[in-house]
């Protein structure tokens, strides 16, 4: 129901057209004939059971399974394996039970043994031994599984669902959709390929393909209403077609209690807000309704979004202790998720740290002389990159500057990582292969970023095209040392005030996204992130403009017009309405969507001054930049 990746735990195989774990039994619909009969007795005798009786007993397991009774279904199991050690099926929900209770390494252990002992494994087995180490985020392995079970099946929906969500997972949104769009055609009746379908969209900014699968949705299957209207309520406001939006809601609250509720509640309070943001009674509302939610019940992204929501609720009512308190939850329900999904804050960090210790006087002094890379004919402009820290305004400048005619702005697309991980394939690795790079390796890789550029939409041949991810400000001596024409248009915002914003922000879940779960966090990844910037720009000579959020909602175009003129472009009138270009767009995937569609406002300018007690012991760790950048404490 969420924009957000599924919640962690186990990811069942999901029981054709109805979205509940399954244990398949012979003739069950979706399930497989076994290599052997499956065992069977409530109650196993002192004699050698017979085959019947071991069937029986497969059944109560795997009904006790189905009903979550883990133990008991356990404990019946390994009384089969105890007579028949190498039963493929008792090993598969061996297997499943571990997986279901969140021990992935002895899941996968369990299932590969009852695939190799299956001899020709049944797809859904298969499919479960992916899921087993997707959990361990082993995403190659997984992709054989999968691979697998398609082959033995290849028209197995369960398959395509279990790779859709590892595609999500890997944030390979393109690939995510094209598997939940296989689904679907594959059982137009069931509606969990319609809902992960309708997600995967809304991660890609496909806001209207999304209500076309929704509206698909209920022709085929108006039964399950609630969960269709809360997702089309979730689209609409992120559309900022609020009254949809609340009407939908509305819609949704209306059903009976249900795993739609609390994202409906959600919706409804987050448009309430938007539409009423100086009504203090309809903010009133909206707090009591969601305080009323049940957050033990919540799985791990539904409480983060809900608790976010009460968040910004309650900082638009001026009550900052509890609006720090939710974000807190908010940030420690991410941590859980975080923990689960094995996502490691330290991984980014050390990457950052690497960068560092190849950012200095001796290293870069290091680098092979290179010739000036050949002219482009197909590109009308040199590329250019936005970049800065998160939530210094990259998004409000993304949709001015994408308003210009001339100019498109790729947003959030992976296309430096492409190169990234071409360098890191070259001798010494990402990014000591920069010091012996030598002019056919530059081309190489030159030739990569403009077909991965072309690849996801980027006209070069008539655009000037931009392309926007903040957190690509690391890999600034990257696209230096490989394109040296680029030019880099800088976001900076008071760094206390983009500290804040991050710790504020519910972010999709990644290794950098990670680091802004508590101040203390944000505010050492804030100082790593600049100091690296800092040290680069000292030593390389960037194409660099800066643009400054505070001066940015002040005068716009005074602080714009020298970044077009920077592009080699003249001002259009259009980008004085930044807001009314958002909702032309209607494709904003990042979280600033609600703000950059609306008229710009100052209050967001040193909002950090109202939580400074909160901030104090991060302030230290910021200082140094807060001068360096000429802003004041």
């Amino acid at each position: 129901m969420s924009k957000r990746p599924p919640k962690q735990g186990f990811q069942p195989n999901f029981a054709p057209g109805t979205g509940r774990p399954t244990v398949p039994l012979p003739g069950a619909a979706g399930g497989y004939r076994p290599t052997v009969a499956l065992p069977g007795s409530a109650a196993i005798s002192p004699r050698p059971p017979s085959k019947a009786e071991l069937l029986e007993a497969m059944k109560v397991a795997a009904g006790h399974f189905g009903a979550g009774r883990f133990e008991h279904a356990r404990l019946i199991v390994e009384k089969i394996l105890g007579i028949v050690p190498g039963m493929p099926d008792a090993l598969h929900l061996r297997g499943l039970i571990a997986l279901e209770t969140g021990n992935f390494v002895e899941a996968e252990q369990l299932i590969a043994a009852a695939v190799k002992a299956a001899g020709r494994a049944p797809a859904n087995m298969l499919v479960n031994l992916g899921n087993a180490r997707r959990q361990q985020a082993k995403y190659d392995a997984a992709l054989d599984a999968y691979a697998r079970a398609l082959k033995a099946d290849p028209k197995y929906v369960d398959a395509y669902v279990a790779r859709g969500i590892l595609w999500t997972l890997a944030d390979d949104h393109d690939r995510a959709f094209a598997d939940f769009n296989r689904a679907m055609t594959l059982r137009p009746d069931a509606p969990a390929p319609y809902i992960r379908a309708t997600e995967a969209a809304m991660r890609l900014g496909l806001f209207r393909e999304a209500l076309a699968i929704c509206a698909k949705a209920l022709e085929k299957d108006p039964s399950l209403p609630a969960v269709f209207f809360a997702l089309m309520a979730n689209i609409h406001e992120r559309l900022s077609e609020l009254d949809e939006a609340l009407a939908y809601a509305e819609k949704a609250l209306a059903e009976p209690l249900g795993d739609a509720y609390s994202e409906a509640a959600r919706i409804w309070a987050r448009a309430t807000r938007r539409r009423n943001p100086g009504d203090a009674q309809a903010l009133a509302e909206a707090r009591k309704l969601l305080e009323a939610v049940d957050f033990k019940t919540l799985p791990f992204d539904q409480a983060r979004t809900v608790y976010e929501e009460l968040a910004q609720i309650c900082d638009k009512q001026g009550d900052v202790d509890m609006a720090l308190i939710y974000f807190s939850r908010m940030n420690e329900r991410a941590g859980e998720e975080a923990r689960a999904r094995g996502i490691d804050k330290g991984a980014y960090l050390a990457r950052v740290e690497a960068l560092i210790e190849a950012t200095t006087p001796d290293r870069i002094a290091g680098w092979s002389a290179l010739p000036a890379p050949r002219p482009e004919s197909e590109r009308r402009a040199p590329p250019v990159f936005l970049v800065g820290f998160p939530r210094s305004g990259t998004t409000l400048l993304d949709q001015i500057l994408d308003a210009h005619p001339d100019v498109q702005v790729l947003e959030e697309k992976p296309v430096l990582r492409e190169i990234g991980e071409a360098a890191d394939g070259l001798p010494g690795g990402y990014p000591a292969s920069l010091a012996p790079l030598s002019d056919a390796a530059r081309d190489e890789l030159r030739r990569l970023y403009r077909s991965t550029l072309i690849g996801q939409g980027g006209d070069i041949a008539n655009k000037v095209v931009i392309d926007k991810l903040p957190l690509n400000i690391i890999h600034a001596a990257l696209i230096h040392r490989v394109l040296p024409e680029a030019k880099i248009i800088l976001a900076l915002r008071h760094p206390a005030d983009a500290v804040l914003s991050c710790f504020m922000q519910d972010f999709q879940l990644n290794t950098s996204m990670a680091n802004f779960l508590t101040l203390e966090d944000a505010a050492h990844l804030y100082d790593r992130v600049m100091t690296l910037w800092q040290a680069t720009r000292a030593l390389l000579p960037l194409n660099v403009v800066e643009v400054r959020y505070e001066n940015l909602i002040r005068d716009l175009r005074a602080e714009v017009e020298p970044v077009i003129d920077f592009l080699g472009l003249s001002w259009a009138e259009a980008q004085a309405d930044p807001a009314a270009h958002a909702k032309a767009r209607g494709t904003i995937r990042t979280p600033s969507y609600t703000q950059v569609t609306q008229p710009i406002y100052a209050s967001s300018t040193d909002r950090w001054r109202r939580y400074e007690k909160h901030l104090a012991p991060v302030l230290p760790i910021l200082e140094k930049h807060i001068r360096h950048f000429g802003y004041s404490l």
